[in-house]
């Protein structure tokens, strides 16, 4: 009498089954391995300093409009958890005073250096006005030559379309502060200090084609209609 035997299956089943065993056996192993790394880098970077260690931080006193040249009285160093500090900060006065903010900033905000202006805006970020912005205006914008002007005069700059006469023409922008003189550059131009809305007039303006008049107020004001 024949033995029965089994049925079999192409691939056999047995087989199959020592293949999948071992694949998750080792996807196993591979996965504690990972774990455990993580579990050490974690552990690692917890013992680089104690949890209660603490360092000292630059903040603002006072709130601080953007554009302000920062002073030892708008600072305060203090002692802060150093988990709560971001990776960059400053720790002295020293490392802020005398520098250009170019955001506000708000009472006990800490100083970071991505918010003063550094090196990048050099002798012009000092002498640009507080609130106010610091903008290149080419001489060949204006439709007449600016009058003879020096650092610190203010100005007023009216705008007409080139289409139109300058009879029609508005003031776009008023107090404008001279900061800097044209040079030798390749394309002269004035360094003026305007608030936001001017520097959108004065583009607006120069997109549009409108041509440019500077009006130097006289020393004593208007000097007519007082």
């Amino acid at each position: 009498m024949e033995e029965n035997k089994y049925p079999t299956t192409s691939p056999d089943w047995r087989a199959a089954v020592h293949r999948r065993t071992r694949f998750f056996v080792l996807s196993a192993a591979l996965l504690a391995i990972l774990f455990g790394f993580l579990v050490f880098q974690f552990f690692t970077r917890q013992s680089a300093y104690s949890p209660g260690e603490t360092t000292s931080a630059l903040f603002a006193s006072e709130d601080i409009p953007g554009g302000t040249i920062l002073t030892r009285e708008m600072l305060e160093v203090k002692n802060v958890p150093l988990q709560a500090l971001p990776s960059s900060y400053l720790s002295y006065q020293e490392g802020a005073v005398g520098q250009l903010t170019l955001y506000p900033l708000v009472k006990g905000e800490v100083i970071l250096p991505g918010k003063l202006a550094g090196d990048q805006g050099g002798a012009l970020a000092q002498r640009c006005p507080a609130g106010k912005w610091c903008i290149s205006v080419p001489v060949a914008w204006f439709v007449a030559a600016p009058p003879d002007l020096a650092e610190g005069d203010r100005v007023e700059i009216a705008s007409a379309h080139s289409g139109k006469g300058l009879e029609e023409a508005g003031f776009i922008a008023t107090q404008v502060q001279v900061v800097g003189l044209p040079g030798s550059l390749e394309v002269p131009a004035y360094i003026l200090a305007v608030d936001d809305q001017e520097a959108l007039n004065l583009l607006y303006a120069r997109v549009n084609e409108f041509r440019l008049l500077v009006l130097l107020r006289p020393a004593g004001g208007y000097g007519w209609g007082q």
